[in-house]
């Protein structure tokens, strides 16, 4: 169960690692990406931040609260799989790498709620 709330959390961190590297001036020319207008550095950094708030609070209570991380875990795959089926990956360098960070944590995050919850796949996915 530690090891799952630790992963959980380790998402939470990332989706709010993700939100500051999109409202912080300059980070993005670093990593090779034009800034676009302000909504779209604004958007996905406020919904980075509700996720990583529900993740952390979530996490303390795995049995009850499984299915929202588990859920993350399903989304953050699906973003994986469009980087590389629609070559998102031209907008900048940067998406590959959130990418590969997020099938790492989709992975881990989906393993490790199903073995801390003992429930299976449907059960978190239907949260019953």
């Amino acid at each position: 169960m530690r090891s799952a709330l630790l992963i959980v959390r380790a998402a939470a961190l990332y989706n709010l690692g993700g939100a500051a590297t999109f409202l912080t001036p300059g980070v993005l020319e670093l990593l090779g990406m034009t800034p676009p207008a302000a909504l779209w550095l604004w958007l996905p950094s406020i919904f980075g931040c509700f996720v990583a708030v529900v993740l952390w609070f979530s996490a303390r209570d795995l049995a009850t609260y499984g299915a929202f991380p588990y859920w993350n875990g399903v989304f953050r795959l699906s973003f994986v799989v469009a980087v590389f089926a629609f070559d998102l990956a031209s907008v900048g360098g940067f998406i590959t790498y959130l990418a590969l960070g997020d099938l790492v944590l989709a992975v881990a995050t989906i393993a490790s709620v199903k073995a801390a919850t003992r429930k299976t796949h449907r059960q978190l996915l239907t949260n019953t």
